[in-house]
């Protein structure tokens, strides 16, 4: 399945520094011939003053420039209503598009948290979340964390709809984390992908006493893996502050790999 519409988010003081959500967007569309949709107003904004309407003018300016020297068709929208909250606006594009991306949280902001919360867990669209620092690329290497639970294969499906043709996965279940139905195999999980022409091989992760989330990144990293991908849980407060969870981690922009999350 082609990918061709893609959705993303830029804050407009940051549209000069080319963010990598925005770099990965222009990159992914103008190699399948997909429509790049970027949002773009301030989530956070301290000293009470919004963006007005000539801020936004030469906003769309420097993005319809980016987007010209790409040879990628672009939309650029701003909030039109203040009556929605932000997460809700770029959750709404996001439903009727193939794939989401958007830049790890730089903090505790809350602007940004609603907006990756929102694209995550009420789009029904698969979210690709990018490093904040580093060049990022059209992935082609992936490690699809499994676990036999429905978001792991929701995570699965949504990869093979997103990821190019020619593409490779290693599926990775780690050890000592739940125990599995023998129908759940990760060995049939590879066993899919290949069937939709994605070449795949099952492995076995050992915890040894690491945190789910640094099992699976280390492993990415040693197998020469360019894309992370998992189910997303929305996890109590409470639960985040005690166990921690992958999810967590990597909405905190705590992951130097993009990451597919799919809710």
């Amino acid at each position: 399945m082609s990918v061709r519409s893609i959705v993303t988010f830029v804050d407009p003081a940051d549209v000069g520094q080319q963010p990598a959500a925005l770099s990965l967007a222009m990159d992914w569309a103008k190699g399948q011939g997909a429509q790049v949709v970027v949002l773009s107003f301030p989530v956070d904004v301290l000293d009470g003053a919004a963006e007005d309407a000539q801020d936004f003018a030469r906003t769309r300016a420097a993005l319809d420039a980016l987007a010209d020297k790409a040879g990628v068709p672009v939309s650029v929208i701003d909030r039109s209503s203040f009556a929605y909250g932000i997460g809700e606006v770029f959750a709404d594009h996001m439903k009727v598009a193939d794939l989401g991306i958007l830049t790890g949280r730089r903090g505790p902001l809350v602007g940004e948290r609603l907006l990756v919360n929102a694209a995550l867990f009420d789009s029904g669209c698969p979210l690709i979340v990018v490093p904040r620092k580093g060049q990022v690329a059209v992935p082609r290497r992936a490690l699809i964390a499994w676990d036999g639970t429905h978001t792991a294969a929701r995570a699965l499906q949504d990869a093979i709809a997103i990821l190019p043709p020619g593409s490779e996965a290693i599926v990775a279940r780690v050890t000592d984390d739940k125990d599995l139905r023998m129908g759940q195999s990760g060995i049939e999980a590879a066993h899919h992908l290949a069937r939709h022409g994605i070449k795949a091989e099952f492995r076995d992760v050992p915890r040894n006493g690491r945190e789910i989330f640094d099992a699976l990144t280390a492993t990415a990293k040693e197998t020469g893996c360019d894309l992370l991908v998992a189910g997303a849980v929305r996890h109590s407060p409470l639960h985040e502050l005690i166990f921690g969870s992958v999810t967590g981690k990597v909405l905190a922009g705590d992951c130097d790999l993009p990451v597919l999350l799919s809710a």
